[in-house]
């Protein structure tokens, strides 16, 4: 496990049962809680005990042996869980939904909602998600049905990982208002203020690089195809998202390298206005890299599958909405791929608690 130390393990195991001591325990006439911790690195595992005197000090030696109240559990990492999908709204429902017909399919994929709501993790109707792991902040709404996998409850939620990712120069404008009809165009690089409108059928090769969209959005429409390979697509000011219909076909893979390495789509954090960033393309197999929306809710309700030909999609969003008859797939092929996966996100290691 990178960073295994004893040191680093019996710390953080220590102050984590101690916080957890501190909030949850109610405890009378205590008069100390001591955590003691030993890691065993050759077998990347740790083990925690708590140790707790019920009774005033005056009394210990005399009707009791100090400690009274002793607890032992022990934890070890079993395996590699791929961190696929983040919801990263604490206190909302619906911060993961998946509702309608929808089906989302992510197997070797681990799914957590941050929420702390009892309903911040939903699967509703006749949506089914198959995955190989769920976990949800707060609680979860739907049936045994909608789930290949019960998900695990009152999970720690996740840090962001993408927050202090490095954004593009977005200062000058290279191209203002693009409209992009009925034609086959090659677009390159640069900040689209006003955004780009692709329509009428018009084909649009995207040059490998950056292209910022500033107060506009990207959207295609009326049968638009759209492809580019090694590209990113920053969102930043009013308005700044993306939007492709159910008649329109999209291909992207994110950059090998550069500053925005394994981004594909990146909304600036600063916005805070919620904005919807929508896929309903009835042809859209290649989304492959991250898709980072930390204000924004991530959308997909197309009527076929979604993502299924991409080596590897990862979502972070601060809602995931996930409806109609979509049928979006979440693969986790990391190694067939160059395009790198953001830190923080994809392989991690699996706690499993022995005892």
């Amino acid at each position: 496990l990178k960073g295994w130390t004893n040191e680093v393990a019996i710390n953080v195991a220590q102050q984590f049962a101690l916080d957890k001591m501190k909030v949850t325990a109610q405890v009378s006439n205590a008069t100390s809680i001591v955590a003691k911790a030993v890691a065993e690195p050759s077998e990347k595992s740790v083990s925690i005990t708590l140790e707790l005197d019920h009774y005033p000090y005056f009394m210990m030696g005399y009707f009791a042996p100090s400690p009274q109240i002793s607890v032992t559990s022990s934890a070890t990492v079993s395996g590699e869980m791929n961190t696929c999908i983040i919801g990263l709204n604490e206190t909302e429902d619906s911060t993961f939904s998946l509702k309608d017909n929808a089906r989302l399919t992510a197997p070797d994929c681990a799914i957590y909602s941050n929420s702390v709501s009892p309903k911040g993790f939903v699967s509703t109707d006749s949506a089914y998600l198959d995955s190989s792991y769920n976990c949800s902040a707060g609680g979860v709404l739907g049936a045994a049905k909608n789930f290949a996998v019960s998900p695990t409850l009152d999970c720690r939620p996740l840090p962001d990982p993408l927050k202090d990712r490095v954004k593009p120069n977005s200062s000058t404008c290279n191209y203002t208002n693009k409209v992009v009809s009925g034609t086959i165009s090659i677009l390159s690089p640069g900040v689209y203020c006003g955004g780009i409108t692709i329509s009428d059928n018009a084909n649009v090769l995207f040059k490998a690089g950056i292209y910022v969209i500033k107060d506009g959005e990207l959207k295609s429409s009326k049968g638009g195809i759209s492809a580019g390979k090694d590209v990113a697509f920053y969102f930043t000011g009013e308005g700044s998202k993306f939007n492709f219909d159910p008649s329109t076909t999209i291909a992207f893979s994110a950059p090998e390298t550069g500053s925005m390495a394994g981004i594909l789509f990146y909304q600036d954090p600063a916005m805070t206005n919620m904005l919807t960033y929508e896929i309903s393309s009835k042809k859209a197999g290649i989304l492959l890299g991250t898709i980072y929306l930390p204000n924004g809710i991530f959308k997909v309700h197309s009527n076929n599958k979604v993502g299924d030909q991409s080596a590897y999609t990862v979502i972070v969003a601060k809602h995931i909405d996930i409806g109609a008859a979509a049928d979006l797939v979440v693969n986790a092929n990391y190694s067939s791929t160059k395009v790198p996966v953001p830190d923080g996100l994809g392989p991690s290691k699996k706690i499993r608690l022995l005892n």
